[in-house]
């Protein structure tokens, strides 16, 4: 897998970016002789993924499909699971000191649902 390279046809050790439906998507390594679970069946990496194109509809063994995309840093992104992390006020003044942060100071804070940008006080 590289976000630089691309490549039109599957290869064994590539990841490739399994998309089961809207907002549904999971990141696979693609290797010889395995294979992978999902809703609508199993997708044998041997037979279903080698040699075939980035963008292909795979057929599962339940008779379901899904498309299998090339990898990219906005896709890469999309199917990693999120998760939040809660910042307590004694772990908010360590950041601080470890910055040293002082008045006068600019901090930018951006995340998935933070745009925000804050001046020290």
């Amino acid at each position: 897998m590289s976000f630089v390279e691309y490549s039109d046809f599957i290869q064994d050790g590539d990841v490739a970016i399994v998309h089961l439906g809207h907002n549904s998507m999971t990141p696979v390594k693609v290797q010889h002789g395995a294979q992978t679970q999902t809703r609508y069946g199993v997708i044998r990496h041997s037979t279903d993924l080698i040699g075939q194109r980035y963008g292909s509809k795979v057929t599962c063994s339940k008779g379901g499909w899904v498309h299998v995309l090339h990898p990219t840093p906005e896709l890469w992104t999309a199917s990693l699971p999120h998760r939040t992390q809660i910042l307590y006020t004694t772990d908010i003044a360590m950041v601080t000191m470890t910055l040293e942060l002082k008045p006068g100071s600019v901090v930018c804070e951006s995340g998935v649902n933070t745009r925000l940008c804050v001046r020290c006080l």
